[in-house]
């Protein structure tokens, strides 16, 4: 390569790399810029309308004390325990059902899908009125079977499932799209191979679809993980963190601690703590997949 052609390439290069450079003042200044300040703003008590000062580390003190924190840690916990398997399980099986080669099957793909580009604060407050325990569809519904429903977001038994029911109906059509690519991708030759070897339906499933879904499993897995641990909006519009704490989480108790108490510093040491769980999940997440997912 002569100079000339080098320095022509090198121009142009440079020229592309130019029209990033909006997108990386932006990144620089409203993400990195943002989250450096929210670290510092930690090991503050900073209340926004008077200056900040500096406490060290008595924030985080003051979360591993405080009882609430550890509700809303244990709440968290519990939503996650029961959206996570419910919603790739549910995903996995819409999949499935849209996979068919039946006529008129991309209406009931666009219908599944159509919670997913639909405001979470409209379906939190629809879903309210589904639950509601006197005149909610739900209740009504299953007095038909002689069943008498529960106070679904008044019982604090009975609310953080109303909350995993939603975020499951909410968030399936989503991670159903993706299972679906994962599933036309299976080349139709191996389960040609299984049938004149004569495999049943579980035996397919078992040895050659969920083997070769696994990396997207995989995928599924740890979205839906950063999701449960995110949650936010349903629970502030469904319950707002009742009855009884039963249902408060720590995205709830950032939102709480920064804009209705003016606990700056605190909300930043949740956010951290928040932070650093999600990152300790997903680490382990990629160090278990060795043992299940399966990239041949």
């Amino acid at each position: 390569m002569n100079r000339k052609t080098f320095k022509k390439r090198f121009l142009n290069t440079l020229g592309l790399y130019g029209y990033l450079v909006p997108t990386i003042i932006g990144l620089t200044i409203f993400n990195a810029g943002a989250i450096i300040a929210s670290f510092v703003i930690s090991f503050q008590k900073y209340d926004v309308l008077t200056p900040a000062k500096w406490i060290g580390l008595e924030n985080y003190r003051w979360l591993m004390k405080s009882d609430l924190f550890k509700r809303s840690i244990v709440n968290t916990l519990q939503f996650a325990v029961g959206y996570i398997p419910l919603s790739i399980a549910v995903s996995l099986i819409l999949a499935m059902l849209v996979n068919q080669k039946l006529k008129g099957m991309t209406v009931f793909r666009t219908i599944f899908y159509l919670p997913v580009v639909t405001s979470m604060v409209a379906v939190s407050l629809v879903w309210s009125w589904l639950f509601n325990a006197k005149y909610g569809l739900i209740n009504y519904v299953l007095s038909w079977f002689g069943i008498t429903g529960p106070a679904w977001l008044t019982s604090s038994e009975w609310a953080m499932w109303a909350i995993v029911i939603v975020s499951v109906w909410k968030t399936a059509g989503y991670y159903m799209v993706i299972y679906l690519a994962a599933l036309q991708n299976i080349p139709p030759e191996l389960y040609e191979a299984a049938d004149i070897d004569g495999a049943v339906g579980w035996h397919k499933f078992r040895h050659i679809t969920l083997p070769l879904i696994s990396p997207t499993t995989f995928f599924v897995l740890i979205m839906v993980t950063i999701g449960a641990l995110k949650i936010f909006e349903q629970v502030y519009v469904m319950t707002d963190g009742g009855p009884a704490n039963a249902t408060v989480t720590i995205n709830l108790l950032i939102f709480r601690n920064a804009f209705q108490f003016l606990r700056m510093g605190r909300a930043a040491a949740m956010a951290y703590v928040l932070f650093a769980a999600i990152m300790i999940v997903t680490f382990i997440q990629f160090l278990g997949q060795k043992r299940w997912v399966y990239y041949g």
